[in-house]
């Protein structure tokens, strides 16, 4: 089945879904992008915005999926109770008629997202069997009311309909089209199961704004696939780039992705620990290996390593931008250094931090 989106021609309203720390950078992204403010709203689910100009807001490199808004009944709240006639009434077939051309009926997932599901322990696995509950329960409704223009699927489907539930057992209602293409990281063709989520690697480059320079020479010496680089290139011009990993496999997609991507970068197939380079290297952006096989003895003497050979590679200005999941050791080992100044310590979701210092 061949499926097409037919356009925007008027102001309609979509979701930006993005994990709720990062709403904020979505939401002046937009701005900054030229959509009108009071057009942007951050809500629990994400970054509401109403606009007709997809390809300006498509631009926005933070978000994780676009959804189109779907309008019930004024007045009216979706519940599992009431859910085949409130989708029946809802806006849910004139915008996919509006939408979206081809077969019909068009095979959709069913997404439902109950408060708590992605913790940890028996809450999070009572909230993921209440999900999967709910998740029959609008299947059927939608598959009864949508008939012969939806029908509920698990696999090879177009659209998603996504259903996050509210504080009072209310249910938001978004559409995402597969026909709607995401171009905004085309270039990820070569990926590892490490690889780094372009989302995740464009926020970090985000966050990091007020502290990069346009010129700076720049290191990823963990760079595996590339994408934390690519982004990093992809937020402001640098001078010579550079990434290092000692996989063969890992430098030739990063090469792939860089050229996809238009981006020049030195990719060198080599232990971060022997890399040498004759001038100064103005910023190092990186994520860290996890190091959670190793114990508290070895976890000190990698990042003492890595610290020294850090140093051995900058000079007095210079940046390190770290990401890892062991702040709890790095952070002490950090402290110790009088040549370095931690700027800034960011949560990064979980466990994960982002160390941004200066040497002095």
């Amino acid at each position: 089945m061949s499926y097409e989106f037919l356009g925007v021609n008027k102001k309609i309203p979509m979701l930006l879904s993005t994990q709720p720390a990062y709403a904020k950078l979505v939401a002046e992204d937009l701005k900054r992008r030229g959509i009108y403010e009071d057009d942007v709203r951050v809500t629990p689910f994400g970054v509401r915005v109403m606009s007709d100009d997809l390809d300006t807001v498509t631009r926005c490199r933070l978000y994780e999926k676009l959804y189109f808004t779907v309008p019930i009944k004024r007045g009216g709240k979706l519940t599992a109770e009431d859910a085949i006639e409130t989708i029946r009434d809802s806006m849910l077939k004139r915008i996919l008629d509006t939408y979206i051309s081809g077969d019909r009926p068009i095979p959709s997932r069913i997404r439902v997202e109950v408060p708590g599901m992605d913790k940890k322990g028996k809450a999070a696995e009572k909230a993921r069997d209440e999900a999967g509950r709910l998740t029959a329960v609008f299947s059927e409704a939608i598959a009864t009311s949508m008939k012969g223009v939806v029908t509920p699927a698990t696999g090879n489907y177009e659209c998603e309909i996504y259903l996050p539930m509210r504080p009072d057992k209310s249910f938001g209602f978004y559409l995402w089209m597969a026909c709607l293409s995401d171009k905004r990281f085309e270039y990820r063709r070569s990926l590892a199961a490490t690889s780094m989520s372009a989302v995740r690697a464009a926020t970090m480059m985000e966050m990091l704004h007020d502290y990069l320079i346009e010129g700076d020479s720049v290191l990823d010496p963990f760079c595996g696939t590339g994408t934390l680089i690519i982004e990093r290139l992809k937020k402001g011009s640098v001078g010579n780039a550079f990434g290092t990993d000692i996989s063969a496999q890992m430098i030739s997609g990063a090469r792939e992705n860089a050229a996809l991507a238009s981006e020049h970068i030195h990719f060198i197939q080599r232990d971060f620990f022997e890399f040498t380079y004759d001038n100064v290297i103005d910023e190092i952006i990186t994520e860290l290996p996890d190091l959670y096989r190793r114990n508290d003895k070895e976890k000190k003497s990698f990042f003492s390593s890595f610290i020294d050979r850090c140093r051995l590679l900058t000079a007095e200005g210079s940046l390190l931008c770290i990401l890892t999941g062991d702040g709890e050791t790095f952070f002490p080992l950090l402290r110790k250094e009088k040549d370095m100044e931690i700027a800034e310590r960011q949560s990064f979701g979980g466990k994960r931090e982002i160390f941004v210092v200066r040497r002095i």
